[in-house]
């Protein structure tokens, strides 16, 4: 199995790549299992792979990413990252199978962010919204304080966020 993270920053004509081990990408597994069928990966984001490496880049200075795993049995997926700056992403996942996953998300106040996920089995499958949500106390410090509406389920917020 080979990860490889190729990434560009804004700055910059040339990609960069990063070469991981399983060890260095999943987290670590117990005798008896493998990477293969019981692992999971250390990070969500891409970025933090990269900020072991290159430690004083930001999200803010990345244009984009490609995650890729191969040679595996059913692990092989690509996940490609474009970074627009201040949390704000689009991210395009497929997997082994062909199944595809869109997540966008868009930081829309300094803490209010809005995301929407969308799927499908594989090319020739239409797209479904699976998630369209919007998050108030969005940022790092307030982990755990958040507050998710569900479009899906005709949440909103009840109240005006400026008043002009």
């Amino acid at each position: 199995m080979t990860i490889e993270i190729i990434y560009k920053l804004k700055d910059s004509e040339s990609t960069n790549v990063i070469v991981l081990t399983p060890e260095q990408y999943f987290d670590s597994i117990i005798e008896g299992e493998n990477y293969e069928n019981d692992s999971i990966a250390q990070f969500g984001d891409t970025i933090d792979y990269i900020k072991r490496v290159e430690i004083s880049i930001t999200e803010n200075d990345l244009d984009n990413s490609i995650l890729k795993i191969q040679g595996s049995i059913r692990s092989d997926s690509t996940l490609r990252t474009t970074y627009y700056g201040n949390e704000t992403e689009f991210r395009y996942f497929v997997d082994y199978e062909g199944r595809e996953l869109i997540v966008q998300s868009i930081r829309i106040a300094e803490n209010c962010m809005v995301i929407n996920r969308m799927e499908r089995d594989n090319i020739n499958s239409e797209w479904t919204n699976i998630s369209y949500s919007t998050g108030l106390n969005y940022k790092n410090e307030s982990h755990g304080r958040e507050i998710w509406y569900s479009a899906t389920k005709v949440e909103y917020i009840k109240r005006n966020l400026i008043n002009d």
